[in-house]
């Protein structure tokens, strides 16, 4: 069955208003070919969770989660990413999104998600923002290596966060894991082996082509303050590692129709041309007092040898 709380960017975005973002760093990441792994701890309070004490039991591991024959790759979960920042309209609409990769199936007649062993709450995640995160990154100098930083935001706009409450086996019904996330910090870097070329349209460099290798880190905090089952309310601290790419969907082959063609596990990576750091000339260092004195001394010493030997 369908997660009905979870769904493709370029769906949901549709008839929303967007604000600008704090800040935000021009660029355009659309990938949906990587795992995210690691451990949620759950505590009773923010600060406890701030500062890691009295946890409410012991972290929780992603595990290998099956649905009928498919498994997911080992204690990990498929993961989708959209951020569009202070980009040409070519790119489509401000947002950040980063969620579970649910929809991918290998039987397209039987809809998306189907036979999808990502297609669970257990490990579900789900950060949805249209305003007020902080963007940065873009191509490195020699357009063979792009980077991304996101920091902040509550990810719940339009009541669309998400976050598998952990203390409950199989990660309960969609509707027990809403909340907002008190912190989000994305980081990671992508490499490629081939560098990124100009499009003449919109004169950013972009590629399509799946990176070489893609790491990162997700970590942050989310509040589970929904009302239909309090005992589970909470502050839920995750650590993830992101690497790509390489996914349960490109395994196995899995699509998702955008109502037109099945579309395979995507690549899209932009952003205006990279800026190279001057060369700095580093300066010649003055002679402070205590050198001075020490310059005086010296030549004062060689004066007087001259006048001895003259002598």
């Amino acid at each position: 069955m369908l997660n009905p709380f979870a769904f493709r960017a370029s769906a949901a975005v549709a008839g929303w208003a967007f604000a600008a973002l704090a800040q935000a760093a021009p660029l355009n990441v659309s990938f949906d070919n990587f795992t995210y792994s690691g451990t949620v701890t759950r505590y009773n309070t923010l600060a406890d969770a701030q500062s890691q004490t009295n946890a409410v039991g012991p972290a929780t591991t992603i595990q290998t989660a099956s649905n009928g024959p498919s498994n997911t790759r080992a204690n990990a979960r498929d993961g989708n990413l959209a951020v569009t920042s202070a980009a040409p309209s070519d790119y489509g609409t401000t947002l950040t999104y980063l969620s579970t990769a649910w929809y991918f199936t290998t039987t397209p007649a039987n809809g998306d998600g189907w036979g999808n062993p990502n297609n669970t709450n257990d490990g579900f995640i789900q950060y949805y923002l249209t305003s007020s995160p902080t963007v940065t990154g873009g191509w490195q100098p020699g357009y063979t290596q792009f980077q991304l930083g996101v920091v902040g935001g509550d990810g719940d706009t339009g009541d669309n966060g998400r976050f598998w409450p952990t203390s409950v086996p199989g990660g309960g019904a969609a509707n027990i894991s809403r909340g907002s996330f008190v912190d989000f910090n994305l980081d990671l870097s992508a490499n490629f082996a081939s560098a990124a070329t100009l499009n003449g349209t919109t004169n950013w460099y972009e590629t399509t082509a799946m990176p070489s290798s893609m790491s990162g880190t997700l970590t942050g905090i989310f509040h589970n303050d929904q009302a239909v089952d309090t005992s589970i309310n909470g502050f839920y601290r995750f650590s993830y590692t992101v690497t790509g790419p390489g996914s349960w969907a490109a395994d196995n082959v899995a699509t998702w129709n955008d109502g037109t063609n099945n579309i395979p596990p995507a690549s899209l990576w932009a952003a205006p041309a990279a800026v190279v750091p001057p060369t700095v000339v580093a300066p010649v260092p003055g002679l402070g007092p205590m050198a001075l004195l020490g310059l005086s001394l010296l030549l004062g010493l060689m004066v007087a040898v001259r006048q001895n030997r003259h002598a």
